[in-house]
């Protein structure tokens, strides 16, 4: 296929006009059956690498996803554009993903995603023996890796059944968060043959600022002075699930439509909250990192950190929701030097007291407070 021929395809089935030169270079090397490690920034694209050839291919593409908010964000894209795509996920009924399963050995799926926990199971395992597989997608591919923040056991068995493929099997590994050490330590455990690819991981539209701030009471302060100037929807997150209640509280009663979303939500709560905050029913989610890369919503207008994130590489995959559309963004730290650990990032800074600095005033006009990522 050329790149003339599958953008005939892209624009029927995506509406795309046209696919960026680095994702048609990794489609070309997993249509020619190919291994491939993509790393790029958060809203790149790198999902529409094995979309595109999933719709080409004989076969299901098994995605393996650590994240349910993001596979049923994906699955309803999917589905809204006619590709046949489902998920199958702990969140669901057995008879559901029963179903599901059917499908897929039925070869009635394009795409199947599923968590890398279900390759302990011994039903699903079998029932994949049963599929006509016809390309292997790891998603958050740094959790393979032992020096990545996120380093999760279940990958080494995907590792495993990718080194039992055949060579010319095409396989996508994909991050956003990949040091050149996480990169070497995931191609030496893949294998030989897998080809990397790094993008730019800068994006050059989103402002990142810090507050300091004297108390947490002022954290509140705060949020009730300037976020009636940030452009919405936007994320704040939390470190604590109470506090992402006390803070959705606190907007509410501020007049916000706000809500809160953790990690003791049930699913049928997680789900309602994710259909609306991506109907822009919501001014802004509080949510812990349970939220984490699950939202798939391109005009996110702001994120704010109420305390420190865990990591530097947490910080980079929750501030990479903001501006997925390429317009202005702003990503604010909410810094209390008396209660949140020394600061792990260097970011320009900004004190309340100075509120003549346009950071304040969100206009886009120049100012020293303020960085690109």
């Amino acid at each position: 296929m050329t790149r003339q021929q599958a953008e005939i395809e892209l624009r029927r089935l995506f509406s795309f006009r046209q696919f960026f030169d680095l994702q048609w270079q990794v489609i070309e090397r997993l249509l020619s059956g190919q291994r491939v490690l993509l790393i790029e920034k958060t809203g790149f694209g790198k999902s529409l690498c094995y979309q595109f050839p999933a719709t080409q291919l004989e076969g299901i593409t098994i995605v393996f996803s650590p994240l349910i908010a993001l596979m049923r964000d994906q699955v309803r894209s999917m589905q809204e554009k006619e590709i046949r795509a489902a998920a199958i996920n702990s969140n669901q009924e057995k008879e559901e993903n029963e179903d599901i399963i059917e499908q897929a050995q039925a070869n009635r799926l394009d795409i199947l995603y599923i968590a890398p926990e279900r390759m302990e199971n011994a039903a699903w395992i079998s029932a994949a023996r049963e599929m006509t597989i016809a390309m292997v997608v790891i998603d958050e591919a740094h959790c393979i890796s032992m020096w990545g923040q996120s380093f999760r056991p279940n990958y080494r068995r995907i590792v495993n059944l990718v080194k039992l493929l055949p060579r010319n099997f095409p396989v996508l590994a994909t991050t956003a968060t990949a040091t050149p050490r996480v990169e070497a330590d995931i191609l030496e455990q893949v294998g030989s043959g897998m080809i990397p690819v790094r993008g730019r991981l800068l994006r050059t539209n989103i402002r990142l600022s810090v507050v300091h701030v004297k108390s947490e009471d002022e954290k509140y302060h705060w949020l009730a002075e300037y976020l009636p100037k940030l452009s919405k929807p936007g994320i704040i997150y939390t470190g604590t699930q109470t506090d992402t209640d006390v803070y959705a509280g606190w907007l509410q009663f501020l007049g916000f439509s706000a809500a809160a979303y953790s990690g003791r939500l049930d699913a049928a709560s997680r789900k309602r909250i994710e259909s609306d905050f991506n109907c822009n029913q919501y001014d802004c989610v509080v949510a812990t990192n349970a939220l984490g890369m699950g939202i798939d919503k391109p005009d996110i207008r702001f994120i704010i950190h109420t305390q420190i994130p865990q990591s530097p590489i947490h910080y980079y995959q929750e501030i990479g929701r903001a501006g997925q559309d390429g317009t202005e963004a702003f990503v604010i730290l909410l810094y209390n030097s008396k209660e949140d650990h020394e600061l792990p990032l260097s970011l320009p800074t900004s004190k309340m007291s100075r509120p003549t600095c346009p950071v304040w005033r969100l206009s886009p006009s120049s100012c020293r407070t303020r960085a690109s990522m």
